[in-house]
């Protein structure tokens, strides 16, 4: 059976609306997943019986940090959604990132890209929060640049003229965070760490899990983290990233191309299961 316990929404930095997403998941016969958006949780009071009827649906969420300077992405699975401290974080953030966009924005129009906040709340009406993504589709109508990777390259690289840098959170605070909730904190897609280094210091904290397969991993890569990951002790989890964005990344993955089979994460569910 395919599983995928990484995927996005319209309520962070995806395309789709929660149950739009599932549905397709049940198309493409993935039998169990976990909605995991940017440092949201709100895809879940969206979504109905009916609507997870058929899959199994365990609740996560992709926390931003940062480690010398480096952007690192923690996984937290099953916590309590109603947990305080979660709810505290996730209202936060969205004051963050509101804040955020609005300053790219202002960056964007300074460096003479005629686009503005209107523009993207006229276009993208369904969404709930705006990202880089839905900055670069604006860059992209106006011909600015051809893709959102293109975009992610140039104007809206952490080097470009029009970014702004997430706030600075620890790996280890989101962990301490996760794990005072209930739940399982995982590193996600090492690779994109960008240091090997840095990968094995990350794994010194009490993370749970390594997210050993996923999109932008090799077969070489995976391999590597999956015997790194059994070294340790740790969880071995799976996700695509779906995001639904074509130009997101150099190759755009549809979900369920990205196959994550059951067999290879079941120690992984069935920590899932008992949290």
């Amino acid at each position: 059976m395919l599983v995928d316990f990484h995927m996005h929404t319209n309520v962070s930095d995806g395309t789709y609306v929660p149950k739009d997403l599932l549905a397709l998941a049940k198309q493409q016969q993935i039998h169990a997943l976990s909605i995991t958006d940017h440092d949201e949780v709100g895809a879940y009071t969206q979504l109905t019986a009916e609507d997870t009827a058929g899959i199994e649906l365990f609740h996560g969420c992709e926390f931003s940090t940062y480690y010398k300077e480096k952007e690192v992405h923690v996984l937290g699975y099953q916590f309590s959604l109603d947990y305080p401290e979660i709810q505290e974080y996730i209202t936060h953030f969205k004051e963050v990132r509101r804040s955020r966009i609005h300053k790219m924005l202002d960056k964007c129009v300074e460096a003479g890209y005629a686009i503005s906040h209107q523009e993207l709340v006229d276009t993208f009406t369904d969404d709930v929060s705006f990202g880089r993504p839905h900055i670069a589709q604006l860059l992209i109508a106006h011909g600015y640049v051809k893709t959102v990777g293109e975009a992610f390259e140039t104007i809206l690289h952490p080097n470009g003229p029009c970014f702004v840098p997430k706030e600075k959170y620890s790996p280890r605070e989101a962990i301490d965070l996760i794990h005072r909730a209930g739940g399982i904190a995982v590193l996600a897609h090492p690779i994109q760490v960008g240091n090997e280094s840095y990968v094995h210091e990350l794994l010194t904290l009490p993370f749970d899990g390594v997210e050993v397969y996923h999109s932008s991993h090799t077969v070489e890569d995976s391999l590597r983290y999956k015997n790194l990951a059994l070294e340790k002790g740790l969880l071995i989890s799976g996700g695509s990233d779906f995001h639904g964005i074509q130009g997101r990344f150099p190759e755009s993955i549809g979900l369920g191309e990205y196959e994550i089979h059951e067999h290879w994460v079941t120690d992984f569910m069935r920590a899932l299961r008992g949290a």
